[in-house]
């Protein structure tokens, strides 16, 4: 089975939208022809993802996952529902908690990564011990303000640099969860 993942674009003041988690096209502004996203985005074969978005209705097409990339999406919910298709994507809700939600979506995945979306959903996973890996674009902006991916952690994680890159101005690194 593939790895679980958490990817993200982050400020460098360690922000991953601004405060209203909407605003997030500076994350678009800086890139370049980037190898490792390219490959990166070919290793994904599920996702998992909080339900803040479909609780507060602003998923649309213009919104997906990667671009509306066609893989099976997990919900982490606590309250169940059907599954919904939006544009190409049809989300499957979860309620029997992360590890449950993880290990569907590995099944789901088969050889393929899991990617994590949503700072709730990446924290809850590295704290459960269920992180492979950390892919982080770093953007050269300060927002100063907004969602942070690792504020709550309450632990401390060693990580090991596997790839760095840099494109236009963005550098990715791609860390792995030393255990």
């Amino acid at each position: 089975m593939g790895i679980v993942f958490i990817h993200f674009t982050m400020s460098l003041d360690g922000f991953i939208s601004k405060p209203d988690g909407m605003d997030i096209a500076w994350m678009f502004k800086y890139g370049g022809d980037d190898e490792m996203a390219e490959r990166l985005m070919g290793e994904i074969g599920a996702v998992v993802l909080g339900n803040k978005d479909f609780r507060e209705g602003t998923v649309t097409e213009d919104s997906l996952p990667y671009g509306g990339m066609k893989v099976p999406q997990f919900v982490v919910t606590h309250h169940a529902r059907e599954p919904v298709t939006i544009g190409p994507l049809t989300f499957t809700f979860v309620t029997d908690g992360i590890e449950q939600t993880i290990k569907l979506a590995k099944e789901a995945a088969g050889d393929k990564w899991v990617a994590l979306l949503g700072a709730s959903i990446a924290q809850q996973c590295l704290k459960a011990g269920l992180v492979d890996e950390i892919v982080v674009n770093l953007a050269p902006i300060l927002l100063g303000d907004g969602i942070s991916l690792f504020d709550r952690l309450g632990s401390e994680y060693e990580l090991k640099l596997e790839e760095a890159v840099t494109a236009g101005q963005v550098t990715t690194h791609r860390f792995s969860v030393v255990r």
